[in-house]
């Protein structure tokens, strides 16, 4: 069995797919998750250890990451750190920005099968958005496509069946996913009723205390569990787009 998204690709229905990463291309994005252990590495394990921890303490498996506005560099985060999870502990990583997806460009998947926002409108089972990546125990769900129509999707049933599925639950899994940015559409709260708590990405020097007290405002009564100071990713001379969300998504 097989469906045509509105792009024309057809796809399998059924299952996802297999994925062996270039190592080459993740460095050359700066996802160094299966790269070996570095002292460029090292902050993720320490954030690694403390959301083990957490975990353990409460029994809570799905923490979203965001930030305050684009370019502070939420999805290097989510991504370096479900890849150093899966190194030692079962995990997926789910991409949830459906108005600027850059996740399967980051990790060089193909483009040739369903996305979550395929899932989210319809469209496919969950299991045909999973890319396995080989020689480690991470599943990504990543979009396949800008949406237009984000808001609709994100406030389907859909997305919590899909966040506590049999399957995920059964596997002891951690699920992290990559948000939009927390305070320019309402996206965010739409995704906060389906996660256990927050980890928020902010930069130095450019993201302001007030921009943090309006995220934990916005995601209540879902907890944020931490903070991740981010100082390399972003391009300093970048400032705040507001029209992220105003002007639309290109079409894929």
């Amino acid at each position: 069995m097989s469906f045509i998204p509105q792009g024309g690709i057809e796809v399998p229905a059924v299952a996802g797919i297999t994925f062996a990463p270039d190592a080459d291309y993740l460095a050359a994005n700066h996802m160094i998750g299966l790269a070996p252990l570095s002292n460029e590495l090292h902050p993720f394990t320490m954030i690694r250890s403390a959301l083990l921890d957490h975990a353990r303490a409460t029994g809570t498996r799905v923490f979203a990451v965001t930030s305050a506005e684009p370019g502070n560099g939420k999805t290097h985060i989510a991504a370096n750190l479900a890849m150093v999870l899966a190194r030692v502990h079962p995990t997926v990583l789910v991409e949830l920005d459906l108005r600027r997806p850059s996740l399967g460009e980051r990790l060089g998947l193909p483009d040739d099968y369903a996305g979550v926002d395929d899932y989210l409108a319809g469209e496919c089972p969950w299991s045909a958005t999973q890319a396995r990546i080989e020689g480690l125990d991470l599943a990504v769900h990543r979009v396949r496509r800008p949406r237009l129509d984000a808001e609709a999707l994100l406030a389907s049933n859909g997305l919590p069946l899909a966040l506590r599925n049999r399957q995920f639950l059964d596997s002891g899994a951690i699920c992290i996913i990559d948000t939009p940015p927390a305070i320019l559409s309402d996206d965010m709260v739409l995704i906060a009723r389906s996660v256990d708590g927050m980890l928020v990405v902010a930069e130095e020097g450019r993201t302001a205390r007030g921009a943090l007290r309006e995220i934990a405002h916005a995601v209540s009564p879902t907890p944020i569990i931490g903070t991740v100071l981010n100082r390399s990713i972003s391009q300093p001379m970048r400032r705040i787009d507001y029209g992220y969300y105003k002007s639309g998504p290109r079409e894929a």
